[in-house]
């Protein structure tokens, strides 16, 4: 038989266990020192973050601490600190064990959580009372009184039932809403008897007790000092994993420092408070050391289902992810078919990029990764077609920028930007009768179209790997796109509501090619006009 200690460096990919991280022998970055934080602020406390962001490792992390397993502990900030390690009774109920979708299915997998932990501790089967609230809160004080020790209640993902109700009838929402409502009050209602509650998941829901009332959670999610409670910091890289990093510059064969600023750019930069402390996603970049690739590992991993429910419904708007400005109330309200921007930030889709004194927060695409999800998932619902179909087209654009084919790049770009429906692009100003109205808003369309028009563009060629620059400064002016390829520069500018050729005496005017004079690539320039009438590419001219 082998041994953990005899492996190479073992990367702890999807594991939730804090026991198997520790007797494995995986790397694992030192989170302790929040437990001792959140164990001593507060009795309740709740943690939001995206999937897969290490919310059950560190539940798993406080369920052993108060399990008194000093040994897993040793050489962490807790284990030099800590010097009592007290056991104490642990209820774990982790939501994402059922596949309940409806409230019956949910009481039923609650009943059966709670008759397993009144066998485990010896105390009264309640087995015969329907009321989970009093079940569940006669669990926590027979514990309490037969064992002599308050109980330490954690509760992993509990959005889960609620997400899995949003599309159902009403009457079945109001039932899941109720009874989740009921079983999440009981810690408080039996205060006496717990020792600490820790409840983490995606969502916010503020209709619900746990986060309502004048005996509400302490909800940790924003707050600066528990930043990096989940995630990977660039110190925590540099600590931690120097020899993934080497492992994956001599496999790219890049230099070590060009390999962190790859890293840094497809997986760093989520942001979840005020403080200015930005976070990697910490699975793709455990699947990037250990699979020793660049992939998109947290999209492939799977999709929210209620980020699919609801963005491919909503009035989303494509514009609003470049710089948008929310208050903290917009951001942790509950989802609807009106605002898709609480789902995006709080499924980790858009994160905070800067805040202002008034507590107005900037939201943007955190990093690379996420801004391919972005183009990959978004533009084919949008288009109405098929993810296979969409990946179809890129790998035509792709092979057309690298063989030259500018004709055929920009007639595969129109023929997608054809299927966007109308809403993505704002108002159509003619519907509106009062005139100073409607010239207001297409003199607010005419900036709107063209700013869109670049997204798109510079989305889909992010999508298909290719090295795209949006408005490039020259000496004369800014170019509104350069696209490069190994033999291939293409120097493009757009038009709205003018001939092409004037975007092409634009580039001539201004030098935008001069920089390429003693490149051995072949350089084009390309004009291109989009009509705000057609929505759409109506001219291309190139040389």
């Amino acid at each position: 038989m082998f041994h953990f200690d005899d492996m190479p460096v073992i990367y702890p990919v999807g594991e939730h266990s804090f026991r198997e991280v520790r007797q494995k022998g995986c790397v694992y970055v030192d989170k302790t020192i929040y437990v001792a934080r959140m164990i001593t602020q507060a009795k309740f406390i709740f943690l939001s973050r995206p999937r897969r962001f290490g919310k059950s490792l560190m539940l798993s992390t406080v369920e052993y601490y108060f399990r008194g397993e000093k040994e897993l502990f040793e050489g962490t900030w807790l284990g030099g600190h800590e010097k009592e390690w007290k056991q104490y009774p642990v209820l774990r109920f982790d939501m994402t064990e059922t596949e309940a979708i409806t409230a019956s299915q949910l009481s039923e997998f609650l009943h059966a959580q709670l008759g397993n932990y009144e066998r485990l501790y010896g105390v009264e089967d309640n087995s015969r009372w329907n009321d989970i609230a009093f079940r569940y809160n006669s669990l926590i004080r027979n514990i309490y009184q037969v064992t002599g020790r308050q109980v330490v209640i954690l509760i992993d993902e509990y959005d889960k039932g609620l997400l899995e109700s949003l599309d159902a009838a009403q009457e079945e929402q109001d039932a899941m809403t109720t009874l989740l409502r009921a079983f999440y009050s009981q810690p408080k209602a039996a205060t006496e008897a717990v020792k600490f509650c820790l409840v983490t998941g995606v969502a916010r829901f503020g209709h619900l007790t746990l986060f309502s009332g004048p005996n509400n959670y302490l909800d940790i999610s924003m707050n600066p000092m528990y930043a990096a409670i989940c995630g990977i910091t660039q110190q925590e890289l540099i600590d931690y994993f120097q020899e993934g990093i080497n492992a994956l510059s001599q496999n790219r064969g890049v230099s070590h420092d060009d390999m962190i600023e790859a890293l840094r750019v497809k997986y760093d930069s989520y942001r979840f408070t005020q403080g200015p402390e930005l976070v990697y996603n910490p699975f793709s970049l455990l699947c990037a050391f250990s699979e020793l690739s660049l992939d998109n590992f947290w999209i492939k991993s799977g999709t929210s289902k209620v980020f699919v429910k609801y963005l491919t419904r909503s009035e989303f708007d494509l514009m609003e992810l470049e710089k948008l400005w929310v208050t903290r109330d917009r951001m942790e309200s509950k989802y609807s078919k009106e605002d898709s921007i609480p789902l995006l930030f709080q499924t980790g889709y858009l994160t905070i990029k800067d805040v202002m004194e008034a507590k107005l927060y900037r939201l943007g695409i955190p990093n690379g990764e996420v801004r391919s999800a972005l183009v990959e998932q978004l533009m084919p619902k949008y288009m109405g077609i098929s993810e296979d179909v969409f990946s179809l087209l890129m790998t035509q654009l792709l092979a057309d920028l690298k063989k030259g084919n500018v004709e055929a790049w920009v007639e595969d770009i129109k023929s997608l930007i054809s299927r966007i429906p109308n809403q993505i692009f704002g108002p159509i100003e003619s519907h509106l009768a009062d005139e100073a109205k409607r010239a207001k808003v297409k003199e607010d369309n005419i900036a709107r179209f063209e700013r869109t028009y670049h997204i798109i563009i510079h989305m889909i060629c992010q999508m298909i790997k290719v090295e795209a620059q949006s408005e490039v400064a020259f000496s004369g002016g800014r170019a509104d796109m350069v696209i490069e390829t190994k033999k291939f520069v293409y120097v493009i500018e757009y038009k709205l509501d003018s001939p092409a050729s004037e975007a092409l005496r634009q580039i001539d005017e201004k030098g935008y090619l001069l920089p390429w004079h003693a490149d051995d690539r072949k350089v084009y320039k390309i004009g291109i006009s989009f009509s705000s009438n057609d929505r759409n590419i109506t001219e291309m001219k190139f040389e």
